[in-house]
């Protein structure tokens, strides 16, 4: 028995050592994919702050044709592109910098500075004047020939036009790809460390990362030497370090960036929660069932268990590795279509707006530039809706909430919204509906957002001289409960097979390579989806490449017994005119876009810059000063949703009768109980849309 003891014991020890060792080199292949990805986070925010530069560098030298003296070609700059968070300077021949915000001095580091070869360099620096502690990419552009701009004093040449940076949103995206802290550092090939952020704890004291390497544990036989080596030849690798009693992994990828390697450190405990328990747990199992048993045969037997199961772990650990990269190269995908899906529209508005700008006395092109500038716009709202309706699907912030509705109703209302896209296509449009039991209790604004995704498809994918059918059928009734089917069929450019079971998925997109004509984010069907299955049906898709789709979603709903009650005419007047409004908002383009969209309708508007100047306005004006508030959330001194309690809890016949309307960008369902909860009496979302804004004033009135 002790033999066999002892036998067993061996086999447990090899195992352990085979097990703990495959495991290690699991867990650093896919910490290695998780540091591909972060350095890739990083070189693509470098890349597309690069866009940036040209649009900022491109404004600056048209505006000191207009402005040759350097802070009128700054102001002009700012004013053009409503500069808030962005940064740059301009660096002259003798190394002076202008910066953006008016400031003035000279770089310490300037004959480096102006030795680096390529036209274009990234660099990490702090910046002069501004926070000591805070590290910024530098974008430095050598321009193409100098200009030559006035100081006040004299000429100078300008060199170089530099754009800073701030690495707070690479921090973030970084920590998003792990559930616990990290460290994060940004080094160069001598180990000093350019940029760095503790998220643990400060586990490397200095500025070189170099000599900690001598001061680690090692769990697998490493050498510090090999380490250091690698760190500066910028090999990517990891490691398991033992760092002050705790273990941590380190992993380090080079960067496109010259000469410059992103260093990531975080718990081993944290890669443990994320692949599964430790072998430790494996190995206790083993001694357990040799104590338990105590034979030889049972013993064997148990190893063999154990050994099929640590392979099963290890398979499945290549299933979470394959899934993380499937998802990383979902979000690498998912974010190269945004930036050129939303570039898109925005390189359309300022294009637009520049034109725009150069022919407004000729008002026939200035009316066509801003027709196009408010497609675009409108477009680039609906890729941030889809994404964000895509977030609160997610996270499970959607709720379907039932009312009294009539499903012919909804029909005609989204077959009016599609008409009106198709006035400059020829495409027939057909409606369709047999019902007749109309009347049910539905969220119609998730069924009608359904609809017209589908229906917006349709017409996206139907070329001229094309068909589209929108069917709505009763399929059953039983007393309580009304069944309908609804189709929307095309005879548009359809889809090949094999994309039909990928077309619900997020992100998907057919043929990628050619996206050109048919933009978008790829969430559409997948929110689709979503809504369907929330609202309880089913939705399926029937295509033949070349020739059409048809859609067709089964949903049922509720009959509504109640009362049928007539609706009054309304005895309002059609606008707002003569209606006094006070506006509190303290974004200063945000007031001026709201003052002369109510202004031209009519209204008289008096204007405060945040809720504290709202509250001793109406607290220090008579009763019927003013018809309606319009209120924005996110204001200095005092918020709106304080505001708004403060006016009510006034003592005067008015505080509680005065219509609150909030009018803010903040749009979730969240958001709008909370300002019902405040006291306010309906909810505007931003972008302001004019036709809904009086709408609401109206209704409130």
């Amino acid at each position: 028995m002790a033999f066999v003891v002892i036998v067993l014991a061996v086999l447990a020890i090899a195992l352990r050592k085979n097990i703990s060792r495959s495991i290690y080199d699991e867990r650093k292949e896919l910490l290695g994919l998780s540091a591909n990805t972060a350095a890739s986070i990083v070189d693509q925010n470098s890349a597309k702050e690069w866009d940036r530069v040209e649009v900022l560098r491109e404004v600056f030298l048209h505006a000191c044709s207009d402005h040759p003296v350097i802070d009128g070609a700054i102001a002009q700059t700012n004013i053009h592109q409503n500069l808030e968070d962005d940064y740059y300077f301009l660096v002259d021949r003798d190394g002076k910098y202008y910066a953006s915000d008016g400031v003035r001095g000279k770089l310490v580091d300037f004959t480096e500075f102006k030795s680096s070869t390529p036209d274009r360099l990234d660099y990490l620096s702090t910046l002069p004047h501004m926070d000591p502690g805070t590290t910024y990419m530098i974008h430095r552009e050598r321009l193409s020939s100098p200009v030559c701009v006035g100081t006040g004093n004299a000429d100078v040449d300008i060199l170089y036009f530099c754009y800073a940076q701030d690495l707070s949103g690479i921090r973030k995206s970084i920590t998003d790809l792990f559930p616990g802290s990290i460290n994060i550092f940004i080094y160069d090939e001598k180990g000093t460390m350019l940029y760095r952020e503790f998220g643990i704890t400060l586990l490397i004291q200095g500025y070189n990362i170099y000599p900690k390497f001598h001061q680690s544990k090692y769990m697998y036989g490493e050498k510090p030497e090999d380490m250091i080596r690698k760190c500066k030849d910028k090999e990517p690798f990891v490691v398991e370090l033992g760092i002050g009693g705790n273990d941590y992994y380190f992993y380090s990828s080079p960067l496109q960036i010259s000469g410059l390697s992103l260093a990531l450190i975080v718990k081993s405990e944290t890669i443990e929660n994320i692949t599964g328990s430790s072998f430790k747990n494996i190995i206790l199992s083993i001694l357990l069932i040799v104590i338990l048993l105590g034979v030889a045969v049972i013993g064997v037997i148990a190893i063999s268990i154990r050994r099929k199961a640590a392979e099963k772990r290890l398979t499945e650990s290549e299933a979470v590795s394959r899934a993380l990269e499937a998802a990383s190269k979902a979000k690498t995908d998912f974010l190269s279509n945004m930036s050129h899906d939303i570039r898109t529209p925005i390189n359309g508005i300022m294009g637009m707006t520049t034109l725009a700008l150069g022919v407004v006395d000729n008002p026939e092109k200035t009316q066509n530039y801003l027709g196009k500038i408010d497609k675009a716009s409108h477009h680039l709202l609906s890729l941030v809706n889809d994404v964000l309706d895509m977030s609160r699907i997610e996270s499970g912030k959607i709720e379907i909430k039932v009312h009294p509705s009539d499903i012919r109703t909804i029909i005609d209302n989204c077959a009016s919204i599609v008409g009106g896209q198709l006035t400059d296509r020829n495409l027939e449009f057909n409606v369709e509906v047999d019902a007749v039991h109309t009347r049910i209790l539905a969220d119609e604004l998730h069924l009608r957002q359904i609809l017209i995704n589908l229906l917006g498809n349709a017409v996206k994918f139907t070329p001229d001289e094309g068909k589209i059918w929108f069917r709505c059928s009763e399929s059953r009734f039983n007393g309580n409960c009304v069944s309908y089917r609804i189709e929307v069929q095309d005879t548009g450019i359809g889809m090949k097979s094999e994309f039909l079971d990928h077309i619900f998925e997020p992100f998907s997109q057919e043929e990628k390579g050619g996206r050109g004509n048919y933009n978008g984010t790829g969430l559409g069907m997948s929110i689709t989806k979503r809504l369907v299955e929330l609202m309880g049906g089913v939705i399926d898709v029937e295509s033949e490449y070349g020739k059409g789709s048809k859609f067709s979603i089964d949903l049922s709903f509720d009959v509504d017994d109640s009362p049928v009650v007539e609706e009054k005419a309304d005895s309002k007047s059609s606008g707002i005119k003569g209606i006094r409004i006070l506006l509190a908002e303290d974004n200063e383009l945000n007031r001026e876009i709201a003052v002369e969209l109510l202004s031209m309708n009519g209204a008289e508007v008096d204007t405060v810059e945040n809720g504290l100047q709202a509250v001793r306005e109406f607290s220090s004006n008579p009763e019927g000063t003013w018809d309606v508030i319009l209120m924005d959330l996110m204001m200095p001194e005092m918020n709106g949703l304080d505001a708004t309690r403060a006016i009510r809890s006034l003592d005067r016949p008015d505080a509680t009768k005065i219509p609150i309307l909030a009018m803010t960008a903040n749009a979730f369902d969240d958001d709008i109980k909370a300002t019902r909860d405040a006291g306010m009496n309906a909810h505007i979302s931003k972008p302001i849309d004019l036709a809904d804004m009086i709408r609401t004033i109206k209704e409130c009135l």
